[in-house]
């Protein structure tokens, strides 16, 4: 039996690299999708649910482009996999670049 989809967004593929921080040095690791509530962050080492973070990262490769910025919290985590982030806080500005780009992709 197939599981309900349970997300409030579509997801869009995207590699890129994303720097994370919560009660810890930054760190690196690679976001692999994205949608308008949020990211999926590949990592051996996913945080806690319910860990809060603030991140950063890139959406396209244009060197003028600003990197989006903003907080999150862990939703969900899998050992050795990754981890779902929830946005929690996002300016207006990013918000709309991140809708712009997933619109361009459908």
């Amino acid at each position: 039996m197939e599981q309900p989809e349970r997300r409030r967004a579509p997801r869009i593929p995207r590699i890129v690299e994303l720097r994370y921080q919560s009660d810890s040095p930054p760190l690196t690791a690679r976001l692999t999708d994205i949608s308008e509530s949020g990211i999926f962050v590949d990592t051996r080492s996913p945080l806690a649910v319910g860990s809060r973070l603030t991140f950063s990262f890139l959406l396209g490769d244009a060197p003028w482009e600003k990197p989006i910025t903003g907080g999150g919290t862990v939703v969900w985590r899998q050992e050795a996999v990754g981890m779902g982030i929830d946005f929690d806080q996002l300016k207006d500005e990013d918000r709309a670049k991140i809708k712009l780009f997933i619109q361009n992709q459908k």
